[in-house]
C-alpha cells in the first residue's frame, strides 16, 4: 500500500506539515502515515497523530539518514517535510530538510512553519523558466499524482537573458507561445498561462496572491550549492505556501 509520509518533529511546524500531508493525501486518493525520529518524549507527537486518525512509526537516529531511509520506502509517494523560522521573515531549510531534498527519489513537499492549510489544495501554481528541459520533466510527474479536480496556474518568468531570441514582437509572441504550450502539454486541463518578466521569487509571490494558489510545483537538479537552484532560493525566500519539489538529477 503506497502513503504519503509527513515527517513530524516536536516543534512549532509539526501541525502545518501534518495538515499539508493529509491535504497531499486528498489530492493524490492516498494514504498519509507519520514518521518521528526519536528523541524519547513521543507524547507530542502521538497526540498529533491520534487526533488526525494517521499511523505513527517511530524510529531511531541519526536524524538524516533514519529519515531519508524511511522517505526512500517504496511504499512512499512522497513526503512532506518542514522549514524552520528564520531572521528577516525568510525561510531557511535547515540542514535536515536539505539533507533530504538533495538525495531523495521522491517527490518532497516544503512547509513553512507559518502556513495555515487551506480545506483543500485547489489551485496549483507553476513556474517554470521557459525551456523544455524544465518543463516537461514536472508535468510528467505531476500528472501521474493527481486524483483529484484541480486548476493548474502556469508561469513562465523570463529575464533579458531567458527570452527567446529572434522574435519580432517579444511579447505578443511570446503569448503565442504560451497558448501552443497549453496546447501541446495540458490539453485536457484546466490550466492558464502568464508570461511575466523579473526575479523570480517577486513574479511567483505576486502570481499566488493574485491568484489565491494553495500549492507551488516546482523541479528542480538537487544541487543547491553556491550559485545553484538559483529559482528555487528565490521561491523558498518568497512565498509561504508548500512547494513540491520534483527531482529532476540523480540525487547524491
Amino acid at each position: 500500500m503506497s502513503f504519503i509520509l509527513a515527517a513530524l518533529d516536536a516543534g512549532p511546524t509539526a501541525q502545518s506539515v501534518l495538515d499539508t500531508a493529509l491535504r497531499m493525501g486528498e489530492l493524490t486518493s492516498t494514504d498519509v502515515e507519520v514518521v518521528h525520529v526519536t528523541t524519547g518524549d513521543n507524547q507530542p507527537v502521538k497526540l498529533r497523530t491520534d487526533r488526525a486518525h494517521v499511523p505513527l512509526h517511530l524510529i531511531r537516529g541519526p536524524l538524516e539518514p533514519a529519515l531519508l531511509s524511511a522517505v526512500e520506502a517504496p511504499e512512499v509517494v512522497a513526503a512532506v517535510l518542514g522549514t524552520k523560522a528564520a531572521a528577516g521573515d525568510r525561510r531557511l531549510l535547515g540542514t535536515t530538510a536539505t539533507h533530504i531534498i538533495e538525495r531523495s527519489t521522491k517527490p518532497v513537499v516544503i512547509v513553512p512553519p507559518d502556513f495555515v492549510c487551506p480545506g483543500f489544495f485547489r489551485r496549483l501554481l507553476i513556474p517554470l523558466e521557459g525551456t523544455e528541459a524544465s518543463t516537461q520533466p514536472v508535468l510528467e510527474k505531476l500528472f501521474p499524482l493527481l486524483a483529484a479536480d484541480v486548476e493548474l496556474i502556469v508561469i513562465h518568468v523570463f529575464t533579458e537573458s531567458t527570452v527567446p531570441a529572434m522574435l519580432d514582437h517579444p511579447w505578443r509572441d511570446l503569448e503565442i507561445l504560451g497558448k501552443e504550450f497549453l496546447t501541446r502539454h495540458l490539453p485536457n486541463q484546466e490550466a492558464s498561462i502568464e508570461l511575466r518578466h523579473g526575479p523570480a521569487g517577486n513574479q511567483v509571490a505576486e502570481a499566488c496572491d493574485e491568484h489565491g494558489a494553495d500549492l507551488i510545483v516546482l523541479s528542480w537538479s538537487q544541487d543547491s550549492t553556491a550559485g545553484r537552484a538559483r529559482v528555487v532560493r528565490q521561491i523558498l525566500g518568497s512565498v509561504k505556501l508548500p512547494i513540491l519539489l520534483f527531482p529532476l538529477a540523480t540525487p547524491r
